[in-house]
C-alpha cells in the first residue's frame, strides 16, 4: 500500500471513529430526555396528601381538611419565580370559575408577609395564599427546590396529579376537566 493510501485510510478511520462517537453521544443525550417524566408524575401520586398547616395573609389557618369534598390544588410558588407569576392569573380565573368545587392553596416558599401580600394585591389573587416562613410545609411536599410545583388532591385526600414546572392555562383547564368536569356556566 502506498503512503498516500495509508493516510487516506487513517483519515477515513478517524472520520468514522468521530462519527461513531458523535452518534453514541447523541444517543446518550437523547435517552434521558426520552425517559424524562411528562411533568405529571411524581412520588406522591396515589398516596395520601402530606399534611399542611399554614396561615394565610389574613392570619387564618388552612389545612388539607379545608379541601374535604372537593379537589384541592396545592401550588408551591415564590414571588421571585417568573413562571409562578405568569401562571397565577389563570389560576385565579379557574378558582373563580369552579367556585366551591375547587380549593386552590398557594403555598409561598419562605418569603416575607409583606412581599407576598404586595404580590397578591398587585396580581389580584384572592384564593388562599399561605405563608411558609420555615419551609416545613414545603419540605413535607417536596425536597426539590424547583418551582413551581402543583399537586391535585381528590376529595378523599389522595394526590391524583403532580406537575413539576409551569402549567399552561390550557393544560390547567384540561386537568380540572378530567378531575371535576367543565367549569359551571
Amino acid at each position: 500500500m502506498t503512503r498516500s493510501r495509508r493516510r487516506r485510510w487513517r483519515s477515513l478511520a478517524w472520520l468514522l471513529g468521530i462519527a461513531v462517537v458523535g452518534a453514541l453521544l447523541a444517543v446518550l443525550a437523547f435517552v434521558p430526555l426520552a425517559r424524562a417524566p411528562s411533568g405529571e408524575t411524581g412520588p406522591l401520586i396515589g398516596k395520601t396528601a402530606p399534611s399542611l398547616e399554614a396561615r394565610d395573609l389574613d392570619g387564618a389557618i388552612w389545612t388539607m381538611a379545608d379541601g374535604r369534598n372537593r379537589i384541592t390544588w396545592v401550588n408551591l410558588w415564590a414571588t421571585s419565580c417568573e413562571p409562578c407569576r405568569t401562571e397565577m392569573p389563570a389560576m385565579q380565573r379557574l378558582a373563580e370559575a369552579y367556585g366551591g368545587e375547587l380549593l386552590i392553596l398557594g403555598l409561598d416558599r419562605g418569603e416575607s408577609h409583606a412581599s407576598v401580600a404586595d404580590f397578591a394585591a398587585r396580581y389580584g389573587i384572592t384564593y388562599p395564599i399561605l405563608l411558609d416562613p420555615t419551609l416545613a410545609n414545603s419540605y413535607r411536599w417536596s425536597l426539590d427546590p424547583g418551582l413551581p410545583r402543583h399537586w391535585f388532591v381528590d376529595a378523599e385526600g389522595t394526590v391524583v396529579r403532580e406537575v413539576v414546572g409551569p402549567l399552561a392555562p390550557g393544560r390547567m383547564v384540561e386537568i380540572l376537566e378530567e378531575l371535576i368536569g367543565p367549569a359551571p356556566a
